[in-house]
């Protein structure tokens, strides 16, 4: 009968510690509930909004250029590779199988139809987007810009056509390459030049453009050559905000206008050095309109009174 008894109090005394010990855990799992519950809802409450650049200055290029996957791709193109300007040729990693390349490459002006001008232009230079297989070379989609063609003593000068190092991630599908060139006078009395901004992405094997020469930066101006000038730039930053149009995240631009004039001395008219700096700020937001980002254009000078 005692043995019997000893047995119930052990038994007991097992059932009670086991019952506390799971209370023990419903209670620490119950809190760790709730912070996660806690953590979730903070992070949802906070949209997140990517900066591609904050200025000009703060953007961030691509460095690479595979020159053998390029000799693959002008083998493909039948374009001979004597004839790609190589400093004017960037390149960037789309993905794991496909590089994305922006080539420049001199075109015979008689096979394409160019009438002989008295006076010498120079090489025609033709650019074009690619899209490459990195296995063999093998071009995906390509499109020519006709925008960013031109003639090497044209007055009006393009640069080699930057690529931003990182892409943009526009929706859950698609992700964008961003490039910029700049258009300018090369003249040092007319004082103007212009960086137009493009993103395009690779859908079902074929370039889409989704933002085509928005301008990031312009500059436009007039100067006596030496000390004197008058000039008004815009400069620009740019994120992808977590809002949406129309399946694809909104793009915001911070816009900044700089007027500046400078005056020198001239001793014999009697004119004092001066120089006048102003500053307004604006911003603009690009929505998808299903079918690429609008814009519209703007050629209103802020300062300058050039009508």
């Amino acid at each position: 009968m005692m043995k019997i008894k000893t047995c119930l109090i052990l038994i007991g005394t097992f059932l009670f510690l086991s019952s506390c010990e799971k209370n023990k855990n419903k209670a620490i799992d119950e809190k760790a509930n709730l912070a996660a519950d806690v953590q979730s809802e903070n992070v949802k409450s906070k949209p997140v909004e990517k900066l591609i650049f904050k200025d000009n200055e703060s953007i961030f290029l691509s460095e690479e250029l595979d020159l053998n996957l390029l000799k693959k791709a002008a083998v493909n193109l039948n374009i001979k590779y004597s004839d790609l300007r190589i400093s004017e040729t960037t390149s960037v990693s789309y993905n794991d199988e496909i590089a994305f390349f922006v080539i420049t490459y001199v075109v015979d002006t008689e096979e394409h139809g160019h009438e002989t001008e008295e006076y010498d232009l120079g090489d025609y230079l033709e650019r074009k987007y690619l899209f490459v297989n990195k296995a063999d070379g093998k071009i995906i989609a390509q499109e020519t810009d006709s925008n960013l063609s031109y003639n090497e003593n044209e007055a009006m000068q393009f640069s080699k056509t930057y690529i931003l190092k990182d892409l943009i991630q526009l929706n859950e599908n698609i992700t964008g390459v961003a490039f910029y060139t700049e258009e300018a006078s090369g003249s040092r009395v007319n004082l103007y030049s212009q960086q137009k901004f493009t993103i395009l992405a690779l859908v079902n094997n074929k370039i889409k453009k989704l933002l085509y020469e928005y301008p990031i930066r312009k500059t436009q101006g007039d100067s006596n050559g030496g000390g004197s000038f008058e000039l008004e730039t815009l400069e620009t930053g740019l994120i992808v905000s977590d809002e949406e149009t129309n399946g694809f995240r909104d793009l915001i631009v911070s816009k900044n206008f700089l007027y500046e004039v400078a005056v020198e001395a001239d001793e014999d008219t009697g004119t004092a050095e001066k120089s006048t700096i102003k500053t307004k700020k604006e911003s603009e937001r690009l929505k998808y309109n299903g079918q690429i980002y609008v814009f519209k254009k703007d050629d209103r000078y802020r300062f300058l009174d050039y009508d």
